[in-house]
Formats: structure tokens, sequence, C-alpha cells
């Protein structure tokens, strides 16, 4: 009995919000036909929020339904001289469509209070996740032994990986104008390099030895962006979905750990590398600052029904602009140096990534300054 009693409470009040709706809709429609024949007093009659029973409207309404009350109570305060609550309208109506686009055939008067109005966000957060690939590029070569010589990252054969890490990046960007962005943020990074080396013992029998450098970064990027037709518009008079766009910049990089893993040597006597790991500890091997500049190209989809955030895809390449390597300190591990026989080479650790990221749009409407 008393699931039937619940059962048929829940059934009323789904009736009840039925009928709210519905009749929400109709008062909606009426409004938009007393406009139409310019019986302003009776929009207001129906939509104005001072009434009750138009407030409980407004918060019953779907979105597309409010866009249409908030920008007729718009035009109706415009046409009545009520500049302060005509405002009041295009605030609400931009707090629920950020970027609402007027259409060609809206009155110039709506269009001349709209350009009053802020209507770009005023920062955006982006959120992106990446795989990269690192590029050594070697400034000047050592080894402990004459003689030997060293592959990178798999490259001509090398029994090595491929030098893959991830980095996560958090950016505030600012719109400046026609497409052009700019950024600030921070991005950690985990990026490794592997090395396979081979050299000569006493007995010309060959040794061969596999090291692989991992170091994570905290980076400070700072970049530019040109979005490609950012506000260019569709037949249908809306923005297009899709924006290729370029972007470079530079970074303050900052070494917070580095250590040699997966370090070994084979031929002769075996030797595995288990302790004395650490670059960036007692042995001081690895530079704990360093800067670097970027670019790139990547792509943007406007997600959501507002079109105002992002999901982006982007290609970049980092080019560190110093050593890598402590040139003092480079043989300061003998373990490295003469158990395994590797010695780090002078090298910029340079870095290619892919990455697909997510942009959100913050916004405040408020009037222009030259407005007020």
């Amino acid at each position: 009995m008393r699931i039937l009693l619940a059962f048929g409470f829940i059934i009323c009040i789904g009736l009840q919000s039925f009928a709210q709706t519905t009749a929400c809709t109709r008062r909606l429609v009426l409004a938009e036909e007393a406009f139409d024949q310019g019986r302003l007093q009776d929009v207001l009659d129906a939509l104005g929020k001072e009434k009750k029973d138009a407030r409980d409207c407004f918060s019953n309404f779907t979105t597309e339904e409010r866009i249409r009350a908030e920008k007729l109570l718009t035009k109706v305060y415009i046409f009545t001289d009520n500049v302060p609550e005509a405002e009041s309208a295009l605030i609400d109506l931009l707090h629920v469509d950020k970027e609402h686009q007027l259409a060609k055939d809206d009155p110039s008067e709506l269009h001349f209070l709209y350009s009053q109005f802020k209507t770009e966000p005023i920062f955006r957060v982006a959120a992106r996740l990446s795989a990269n690939k690192s590029m050594p590029v070697i400034i000047q070569p050592f080894n402990t032994f004459q003689g030997g010589s060293k592959k990178y990252n798999g490259a001509d054969g090398a029994d090595t990986g491929l030098g893959i890490g991830f980095s996560g990046e958090i950016l505030v960007e600012r719109h400046i104008k026609n497409g052009i962005e700019v950024g600030i943020g921070a991005q950690y990074r985990i990026a490794s390099y592997e090395v396979e080396g081979n050299l000569l013992n006493d007995t010309e029998k060959q040794l061969f030895y596999k090291v692989k450098n991992q170091s994570n970064m905290l980076r400070i990027p700072v970049l530019g962006r040109y979005n490609f037709n950012y506000d260019k518009k569709d037949a249908e008079g809306l923005r297009l979905k899709k924006m290729f766009y370029v972007f470079g910049g530079a970074s303050f990089d900052i070494v917070t750990s580095a250590k040699y893993i997966n370090t070994d040597r084979t031929g002769g006597t075996a030797f595995t590398l288990n302790d004395n790991n650490d670059l960036t500890g007692e042995f001081d091997q690895v530079a704990s600052t360093n800067a670097s500049i970027f670019g790139g190209v990547g792509l943007r989809m406007r997600m959501g029904r507002e079109q105002v955030d992002f999901l982006s895809f982007e290609i970049r390449y980092d080019n560190s602009l110093f050593n890598y390597i402590k040139s003092e300190n480079r043989y300061a591990n003998k373990s490295v140096n003469f158990d395994i026989g590797h010695v780090e080479d002078d090298l910029a650790l340079n870095t290619i990534s892919i990455s697909v990221g997510y942009t959100r749009s913050i916004y405040k409407p408020s009037k222009r300054k030259q407005y007020r």
C-alpha cells in the first residue's frame, strides 16, 4: 500500500511539473506573438521577472527557451526606454548563452547595446596530456675508453627503447584580438633517452652496455598563439567548429630529479648498476635549470551547446638552449664511468610531443569601461 501511495505521489509531482512546463512554454509563445504585434506591455505582463509566476517560468524553461525569453525581454526594455533593465536582461542572456551571436535581422538598437558589453572570455584554462619522444642533440661526444661508440634511442639498429616520456600541463590563456592568444602555465614532464654503447677491453673483446637516463622537469612555459578563422562564420552565421592554429614560446625548466634506470653491461664480466644511480644528488651530473624555446601546430574543435570550450590536438617541438649535462661532473660517478663504461656526452635534451587537451572558457559579462 505504501509503495502504491509513493508511486502515485511521484506521478502527481511529475504531472504537475509537466503541466507547469507546458504552461510556461505557452506563456513564452504568447509573449513572442505579443511582441510581433507591438503589445510590449503584454510581454512584460507575461515574462516580467518582478512577477512570481514569471520567475517560476524562468526556472522551468529549457536552455533554448531561456535564451529566447531573455533576448525578448532585452528588446522590450530597449523599446520602452528602460536602459537599466535592458542591460540587466542582456547580462542574464549572456550568463545563459556565453557568446550569444546576434542575427542579422535583430534590431539595430540591440546590436548597439550588445556592442557595449564584454562578450569574450576573461581568460581560459587549458589542461593537456602529452606523449613525448626525446631527441638528444650531441654537442660534444665523450667516452671512457678510446674507440667506443654510442647509439641513441634505437637509432641505427640499437637494441634500446625509443626514449618515450609523458607530460601534463595547465595553462591560463587570454584572447587578445582577432584569434591572437597569449598564455602562461606549468608543465610537469618525464623525459628519457636510452643509449647503447660498445667499447674494447685489453683482450680486444667487445663489451656492450645499455643506459637509460630519465629526468623529471617542472617547466614554466609562456606562449603566443594564432588561431586561423577564429571569428569566421558559416552560411548560417555560426562560428566555424574547427580551427587550425600555430604557436611558439619559451620555457624556464627546473630539473626536479634525474636518475639511471635499467643500466647494465654485458660481455666479459657482466655488471648491473643497482646503486649510485642518482644524477641530481651526490654526483650532481645534470644541470638543475635550463631554458628552451618551442613551436608547433594544432587543431581546435569547439565543444558543447554554446561552442565556447575546445578540444585540441597538437604537435610540438621543444628545443633546449643549454647543455643538459654538467661538464665539470661528467666523471663523478665511477661506477657508471668504469664498471658500466658509459660517459655522458654534452647534449641538448630536445623533445617532440603529441598532446590532447581541453580548454574551458571563463566569462564575466559586464559593460565596457568606455560606456560606463
